[in-house]
Formats: C-alpha cells, sequence, structure tokens
C-alpha cells in the first residue's frame, strides 16, 4: 500500500526546473520535494479511509505550498473522491494555471471535469495530459474516461491500453485498481451491466481496505437494480468503517441511497458522536428520525439544534415548515420552531444577529426560476409562455418533502418515486392529480416531472434535454407549472407539476427547432422510463423530437437524421403513443459531431391528413 501511495505521489509530483508556461515562478526544488513527502502522506491517509486527516494534510501543504501545482492537483483528486465537485474544479483549474506544463495536472483537470459533467472539456484536458506526460498512467486512464463519456468506446480503450503497458513496468495497487475501474466505466458506458459490476470488483479485490472501492461497487449494483447485493456490499463495509466523520458520512450516503435504514441510521449516528455541533450531521439524523424511524419529535430537536449552531441552515428552517404543514398538520409550528431555536442562547449571540432563513420566500425565488427557465425553452420552440400555479406549487413542495419524508421506503424507488403511499408521513394523494386536488387545483389533467440536479435552472435543463421528461414541457396544451424543492445533505429533489388544458388543435412542435444553434452533440442516459434499449451504450446523441396535439390522431411514417454527410444517423425511434404524450422522439445511437448541421425529416398522418416538416439545426462546437 505505501508503495502505491509512493508511486501515485511521484505522479503527482513532477519536479519543474523550467518557468511553467502562460507565467508563474517554479517552486524551488526543496519546496517540491516537501510537497511530494506531504502528498504521499496525505494520500496514504485518503487510503486507509482517514479522510478528516487527509483534509488536514491538505490544508498544511497548501499553507506551506501554495505555489506547487502537484499540491493543488493532488487536493483536487481528493475533493473529487469526496464528490465535493465545484471546490475540486477550482483546484484543479489553479494546478494547471501554475503549471501549464504539468501533465499531470492536467490529467487530474481532466478526471474532475469528466466527473463534474463538463465532458467536452475533459476530452480536451486530456488530450493535453497525455501529451504532456505521454508516461504517466493516470494520464491515460483519466483521458479513457472522458473519452468513453463522450461515446469515443475505442479510442476509451486504446487508452486503457496504453496505461496497462506503462503499470506493467511499475505496478502498484491503486494504478491496477484504477484500471478496473476504468475497464468499469467503460462496460457501464456500453450498458453491459454485468462486466462493469464485475471490473468494480477486481478493483474492490487488488485494493480492498479502501472503501471507496466498496462504495462504487455498491452504486453500479443499485445501478443494475442487484439491491441484495448492494445491501451486502454495505454492509461488509460498515464492519470495517473507522471513526472518521467524512468516511462515516461517505458511507452513511450509500446506506440512504440503498435503503438500508439500519446502516445508515447507525453510519450518521457514529458520525454525529464525532462532531455534535455540526449542523449538517444533526440535519441528516433528523432525516432518518422521520425516515428510519417515523419519531418527528426527534426530528424537530435535531433540526432545532441545526439551527442553532448555524441560524442559516435553510435546510433545517424547511424541513421543520415542512413537517409542521404536511406531518404535524400545524402550518406554523415550523416557523415557532425556527424562533425557538433561534432565541436559545441569545447571550452567546451577537445582537447584530441575520434575519432566520425564510424557506417560503427561498422557495418562491426558486420557482420564478424555474417558470423562466421553462418558457425560455418555449419561446425557443415557438410556443405561448405558461404561468406559475400557487396550487401547483404547494403539491410540489408537498410531494419532494415526502419523498425526503420516506427516502428509505421502497415504495419510493425507480418510477415509484412519482406516488405515495396511505398512512406514509406526508401523505396527500396517491398521484399527481390526486395531490393538485388536494391543494385546490380542480382541473384533473396534470403531470409531473422530478429530477436530482441541485436547483431549478438545471433541474429544468435536465429535462428539456431529455427524451421523456421533455415531452411535457413542450405540449401545446400546457398552461400552468408548479415547482419546488427540498434538500437535506446530500439527498435532494426538483419537482415539477403540469397543468394542461383541454386539448385542441394546434401546430406540431419540433425540438431542437428548425435553426437552432449550440444544440447539444451529447445526451448521458439518465433516465427513468429507459429511452436507450437494454445493452447498449447510455451515451448518445442529442433526441430530436416532435410533439403533436394531444387531440390528433397520428401515424409516422419515418422519423430520419441526417448528418453533415448527407448519410443517415442512426437511431432508437419512439412513436406517438399515450406514454410519450403523442411525441415522436429520434435518439441518435451515437453522440452527434461537434459544430454540424443535421437535417431532420418526418413524414406522419395526422388526423388522416399528411404531415411532412424537414428543419436543420447546428450542434455546439
Amino acid at each position: 500500500m505505501r508503495r502505491a501511495v509512493a508511486v501515485l505521489a511521484g505522479l503527482l509530483a513532477v519536479a519543474c526546473s523550467t518557468p511553467p508556461a502562460g507565467g508563474g515562478t517554479p517552486a524551488p526544488a526543496a519546496g517540491q520535494a516537501q510537497a511530494a513527502v506531504g502528498l504521499a502522506a496525505a494520500q496514504q491517509d485518503m487510503f486507509d479511509n482517514r479522510y478528516t486527516a487527509a483534509d488536514g494534510d491538505y490544508a498544511r501543504l497548501l499553507a506551506a505550498a501554495p505555489s506547487v501545482a502537484d499540491v493543488h492537483a493532488g487536493f483536487a483528486l481528493f475533493l473529487n473522491y469526496r464528490n465535493d465537485f465545484g471546490d475540486a474544479l477550482r483546484q484543479a483549474t489553479r494546478g494547471v494555471e501554475l503549471d501549464r506544463r504539468s501533465g499531470a495536472a492536467a490529467a487530474v483537470l481532466c478526471r474532475v471535469q469528466d466527473w463534474s459533467g463538463d465532458i467536452n472539456h475533459a476530452v480536451v484536458s486530456g488530450r493535453s495530459a497525455v501529451r504532456l506526460a505521454a508516461e504517466n498512467p493516470l494520464a491515460h486512464l483519466f483521458y479513457a474516461e472522458a473519452l468513453a463519456d463522450s461515446g469515443d468506446y475505442a479510442g476509451s480503450k486504446d487508452q486503457i491500453g496504453n496505461a496497462n503497458a506503462l503499470i506493467a513496468r511499475h505496478p502498484t495497487r491503486f494504478l491496477s485498481a484504477e484500471v478496473q475501474r476504468e475497464v468499469a466505466n467503460l462496460d457501464g458506458d456500453l450498458g453491459q451491466r454485468s462486466a462493469q459490476i464485475a471490473a468494480l470488483q477486481a478493483a474492490l479485490r487488488i485494493q480492498p481496505h479502501w472503501l471507496y472501492r466498496t462504495a462504487e461497487v455498491v452504486d453500479a449494483e443499485l445501478g443494475a437494480n442487484q439491491k441484495a447485493a448492494a445491501h451486502q456490499a454495505l454492509d461488509s463495509a460498515v464492519a470495517e468503517t473507522p471513526d472518521d466523520i467524512e468516511t462515516l458520512q461517505m458511507l452513511g450516503n450509500d446506506a440512504v441511497f440503498v435503503g438500508d435504514a439500519s446502516a445508515a441510521v447507525s453510519l450518521w449516528a457514529r458520525a454525529l458522536r464525532l462532531a455534535p455541533g455540526d449542523a449538517t450531521l444533526l440535519d441528516m439524523n433528523g432525516l432518518l428520525a422521520v425516515a428510519a424511524k417515523n419519531d418527528v419529535d426527534a426530528a424537530v430537536r435535531e433540526f432545532e439544534r441545526a439551527l442553532t449552531v448555524d441560524p442559516q441552515d435553510l435546510h433545517a428552517a424547511a424541513f421543520l415548515v415542512a413537517l409542521g404543514r404536511y406531518v404535524q398538520k400545524e402550518p406554523e409550528a415550523g416557523y415557532r420552531e425556527i424562533k425557538s431555536a433561534l432565541s436559545a442562547d441569545v447571550g452567546a449571540r451577537s445582537l447584530r444577529r441575520p434575519p432566520p432563513p425564510q424557506p417560503d420566500a427561498a422557495g418562491t425565488v426558486a420557482a420564478a426560476q424555474a417558470l423562466a427557465r421553462v418558457n425560455h425553452a418555449r419561446t425557443a420552440a415557438g410556443l405561448a409562455a405558461v404561468h406559475l400555479d400557487a396550487h401547483l406549487t404547494a403539491s410540489a413542495d408537498s410531494h419532494a418533502f415526502y419523498w425526503l419524508f420516506n427516502n428509505l421506503a421502497p415504495s419510493v424507488s425507480d418510477l415509484g418515486i412519482h406516488l405515495e403511499t396511505p398512512g406514509l408521513p406526508g401523505y396527500s394523494g396517491q398521484f399527481p392529480w390526486a395531490r393538485a386536488a388536494a391543494y385546490g387545483y380542480a382541473d384533473p389533467r396534470i403531470g409531473e416531472d422530478i429530477t436530482h440536479r441541485g436547483g431549478a435552472v438545471a433541474a429544468v435543463d435536465d429535462w428539456v434535454n431529455s427524451v421523456f421528461h421533455r415531452f411535457a414541457l413542450l405540449r401545446p396544451d400546457l398552461t400552468a407549472v408548479g415547482y419546488s424543492q427540498a434538500q437535506v445533505g446530500s439527498l435532494l429533489i426538483e419537482d415539477m407539476e403540469f397543468g394542461f388544458a383541454v386539448a385542441a388543435p394546434a401546430v406540431p412542435v419540433a425540438y431542437p427547432a428548425g435553426g437552432a444553434r449550440d444544440v447539444p452533440a451529447i445526451f448521458v442516459d439518465n433516465e427513468l422510463p429507459d429511452p436507450v434499449p437494454a445493452g447498449k451504450p447510455r451515451t448518445t446523441g442529442y433526441p430530436v423530437t416532435m410533439t403533436f396535439s394531444q387531440a390528433a390522431t397520428v401515424s409516422v411514417a419515418s422519423f430520419a437524421l441526417t448528418g453533415p454527410d448527407g448519410k443517415p444517423v442512426v437511431a432508437y425511434v419512439l412513436s406517438p403513443s399515450p406514454s410519450t404524450e403523442n411525441s415522436a422522439a429520434l435518439l441518435p445511437a451515437s453522440p452527434l459531431q461537434a459544430n454540424a448541421a443535421y437535417t431532420a425529416r418526418i413524414a406522419a398522418t395526422v388526423d388522416g391528413h399528411s404531415f411532412t416538416r424537414t428543419w436543420t439545426f447546428t450542434t455546439a462546437s
């Protein structure tokens, strides 16, 4: 294990004997050597699952050697493994800025960009990394991941082969395990779930004590709906988990995602005992008091304590308000509890305290952002704007928190996320239309989109850039929406409710519209229902859709996309049906070319009349 860390430190600590391209002063050789020793210690702590200690190691390194690119790159990689992508990107970018000749820094930037979802830039950084550091196995491995995620499967396989050849000269546990991880990533992108899990299990066998390897196995087994296996893998890891706050949080999140109530409660309680004044840990223990134990009083106590620790904890405040409204059925209870928490220990606080968090005001801002983004997409498609409805927003808010209240219940997994079960905390109606009616929206023509993106704009973009979730947004009969979002810790949800008018004849709606520019070339499949056939690659081209009036009877004769070379694009086609909300969809089987013009053509019979349309759009560069 120590040898693996020493080699990794060497890969991230390339001596700089000439000034970095683009400016900057090289760090003294002594500083580089000292940084390499510190990096080795930090990485050893990470591999030993002492993430809190590693955090301290990197903080000291940054203070002692702020101009050493490898320190920023090493910290970025650590942050990436912690899923702290924002800070990881800042550190990785700084590493490249400090030394533009460092292939190791470019490689880490590639990995961070890829895990942040910025695949196009990850490919660029990966290409730079292998050019600058052709002998660095991680450069090839991280580039391989970006290539696979961009749909270049042959290129990814080649880079894995290049890395394997380099590692054979100086094998380490970490590097050998990373090869298997990238094989797994390629298998996953190709839709080969069993092979993906097998490769991740191989990585775990090579590096069995680093719990991150177990976490990736658990995630893959969950993705393949192998929940029993995921439970078993998680339970074996829990027994090995040290008393390290960040490691406990990592596995605690996995336990919640798996739905393992016992493990989740144990892990988060252990973390809280180590840091009883941590607001995030109090929040998660409060959520589990409801989701695992149905103990509302205990939840209130934990969230009140969180607000005492952090008076600006909006998530704690919002959860208390939601508990009052939807579980306790006392609409003002939450605000009373917020006031009570913030009035505790007044003597220890400044007299100039900031105002208390206002969950309803924050929700209003988020809903306005969501509405603006929806209307942006509808305007681009030539559709009329829709309005925000308070009743639908209340329904969305209730259901978002229902999901949090019952997050460990099997009934909310997969497509069950759209349903509610009588008797569970926060229940307001089994189906979206029943919930809308419960909050005063009389029309039963209701739809619903849900995602987990961390904000209103990202959520709407996720729906627009998908297949099944796009349909409702671009229906001509859509008149009103409601929106809410909720979050505790790493659990987050965005919910949009749709209100439709009586269907009437309407001009079919194409998306992307004719003349559209900067259209994404790639769609990374993350949808349920799944538009990609089982076993097929998960990275495809951007979806092209034509949405017809719900009142129309439609039969599609052909739907095709032609590339810039004039050749037809291989694609999966969905015909109009109730499941597609009377939309036709064309999903290219492979990513589209960048900065290229594509021509779509559809021929159909609509209400007995011939309908054809041909239009062109251009992908982003």
